[in-house]
């Protein structure tokens, strides 16, 4: 049976654009090899609350947790508290939030295969691939692998639970990232990435050493989480013949945070729209021009400040983080776009913490 669009994949950016792929005309078939849409989650969860309101609408049921308090840690501990005037972000649960997606593919007419895995040998006149960073529909096909950070979550109970608050941990933590903890209805979701160094031994240290989230009160763990978070932005190509690459597998996460909810799903929407045009006579490479007319300066000033973060020595950050929050620099770009960091970004060029960039841009130029 040749398919008119076969997305590989049951995560929201593959499940997004199956729906716009349907609602537009077109058959389309998802095959996710998980046996259940949402499990298993890997995700923080933490979203915009207006990107998750432009996907959604009502999205009150997928809520776990409103914040209204982002706490910075600089290498040396310094701690900076910013407190948000209104709600700017929410926690979502992945497995409802996915769920939701599912149940509108569905309405859309959307056919869902769980437990079944991509192959070769599979027939389809476009295909979505929307398998994250797996990797094995982009070898079948010749594409590149988005580049990619390894992670490590655990899920804890602790004493002193804040169910508002966001905490961003930098230095030597994790080396070439940082690490997070975020509040889940009744438990915190801790981890980090990392550019060096193994994830799970590093968070293991930080845990069982880091002074401040030792005052929490650890009393449980209850699960750990291993994954890869997206740090290189979109491919330099998207569309190759009749395959599109779409969320993670596109490269379509923040470079500056690896988040990829969001603005995963506002582009897969586009590779729907663009894969049913396809199969009328309409070029699949629309998408490119699509995504890149609406997002391209957003997506590459963030990757250009995650270098410039990546490549930024302790003393460097400590100065740079002090600075801005004596300035209200941090309070301020609190009011700009959590998904489309470009505005913000350009902001803090045209200040003068853009000085503290330059010897980082130096490195940067050598990096791998």
């Amino acid at each position: 049976m040749v398919r008119e669009i076969l997305v590989v994949g049951g995560g929201p950016s593959g499940l997004m654009a199956a729906t716009e792929a349907a609602l537009a005309g077109a058959e389309v078939t998802v095959v996710e090899e998980d046996k259940e849409i949402g499990q298993p989650d890997h995700c923080a969860g933490l979203v915009s609350k207006d990107g998750l309101q432009r996907i959604l609408g009502v999205y009150e049921d997928v809520l776990l947790s409103r914040i209204r308090r982002v706490r910075l840690f600089s290498p040396r501990g310094r701690v900076y508290e910013i407190t948000t005037a209104d709600e700017k972000a929410v926690v979502i649960d992945r497995e409802k939030f996915d769920r939701e997606l599912m149940r509108r593919a569905d309405r859309a007419g959307v056919e869902v295969v769980t437990g079944a895995l991509y192959s070769p040998s599979m027939s389809f006149k476009v295909l979505i691939n929307a398998e994250g960073t797996k990797g094995r529909v982009a070898r079948s096909v010749g594409m590149d692998l988005p580049r990619s950070i390894p992670a490590a979550q655990v899920d804890v109970e602790v004493r002193n639970f804040e169910d508002d608050v966001v905490e961003i941990y930098t230095g030597s933590w994790a080396p070439g990232f940082f690490a997070w903890t975020v509040p889940r209805k009744d438990h915190l979701r801790v981890g980090l990435a990392a550019g060096r160094g193994i994830p799970k031994e590093l968070l293991k240290r930080f845990i069982e050493k880091n002074e401040s989230f030792a005052k929490k009160s650890l009393t449980r763990v209850l699960r750990e989480l291993f994954g890869k978070v997206v740090i290189g932005g979109p491919l330099k190509t998207t569309v190759r013949e009749n395959v599109v690459s779409v969320g993670d597998a596109g490269g379509f996460s923040k470079p500056t945070t690896g988040g990829g909810v969001i603005l995963g799903c506002l582009t897969a929407k586009l590779a729907g729209s663009a894969a049913a045009g396809a199969i009328r006579g309409a070029s699949l490479s629309e998408f490119e021009r699509k995504w890149k007319a609406l997002y391209w300066k957003d997506f590459e000033r963030m990757r250009f400040a995650a270098k410039i973060f990546r490549n930024m020595k302790e003393e460097e950050l400590e100065r740079i983080m002090a600075e801005a929050y004596n300035e209200g620099l941090l309070d301020r770009l609190m009011g700009y776009d959590m998904d489309l960091q470009g505005r913000a970004i350009a902001r803090i060029a045209r200040s003068r913490l853009a000085r503290y960039a330059v010897l980082p841009f130096l490195r940067s130029l050598f990096e791998g």
